[in-house]
């Protein structure tokens, strides 16, 4: 299990008090939903820059290969 870090944050009011009623209707808690949104995020920015990554990995082996080509007509 992670170790837990407490955060304050700052939120509009109205929006608080909705996601609470929204919880309390499950018995859910705001840090639970706190953190499965902050896991989202990092998991969503992990895969987006991998992918990210990978394409400009393809695209620098593609200019290698035309460079390639280009110096053996030379």
């Amino acid at each position: 299990m992670s170790k837990k870090i407490r955060v304050n944050i700052t939120v509009d009011e109205e929006v608080l008090k909705k996601a609470k009623t929204k919880l309390n209707m499950f018995g859910g808690k705001l840090s639970t939903l706190f953190g499965a949104y902050l896991r989202d995020f990092v998991e969503t920015m992990d895969k987006e820059l991998y992918s990210e990554r990978k394409e400009l990995e393809r695209k620098v082996k593609e200019l290698e290969q035309r460079l390639n080509k280009i110096e053996t007509k030379k």
